[in-house]
């Protein structure tokens, strides 16, 4: 079961624009013995909340369950659990600022990445065809691969991808380099 909306204000406040989490005081009506209550109040309220990395991503524990911060920033400043899921738009996924931060589909995901580490040519989409001696330039909608030509030279294999993902609307950060 999900924790409700309720209980995460009750719980934690979430900073905007920094992207923290802080514990917020207990009351003494908390479901727990008094002295717990007291102990949390007194060594954690107004801390800020301790956010493992997990595949890259911070998350959290609430009331013993693991919570993604992203997911839980995008419930507390919107009122409603994300349908789907949470992009991160600069690719920092420990960034959970929620100007950074956007509901997506799997696919408006995807088409919002780094270029990843074992790309060669430097743009997402464009490679080097020994056997054909030329640059291909291709692109992915619906699950399909989609073939945008090859070309003898470099920039009109990347010319071609870029007016692809302005086509089948990929994000303008698509492609950017990974972060250090």
């Amino acid at each position: 079961m999900t924790i409700s909306i309720e209980q995460l204000h009750e719980n934690l406040k979430y900073n905007p624009a920094t992207g923290r989490f802080t514990w917020r005081k207990r009351a003494e009506t908390y479901p727990l013995p008094l002295p717990s209550i007291r102990r949390f109040n007194t060594t954690r309220a107004g801390k800020q909340v301790f956010e493992e990395s997990h595949n890259g991503y911070y998350r959290m524990e609430l009331l013993g369950k693991r919570y993604k911060s992203h997911r839980v920033a995008w419930a507390m400043h919107t009122g409603e659990w994300p349908a789907d899921q949470v992009d991160h738009i600069n690719g920092d996924k420990v960034d959970n600022r929620i100007e950074n931060l956007r509901e997506a589909t799997q696919t408006d995901n995807s088409r919002n990445t780094k270029i990843p580490a074992n790309n060669m040519s430097g743009v997402i989409g464009v490679h080097w065809d020994k056997r054909m001696r030329r640059w291909v330039s291709q692109i992915k909608d619906l699950n399909q691969q989609i073939h945008l030509g090859s070309f003898t030279d470099f920039d009109d294999a990347v010319a071609a991808r870029a007016a692809a993902e302005v086509k089948y609307g990929y994000h303008p950060n698509h492609g950017r380099p990974a972060l250090a």
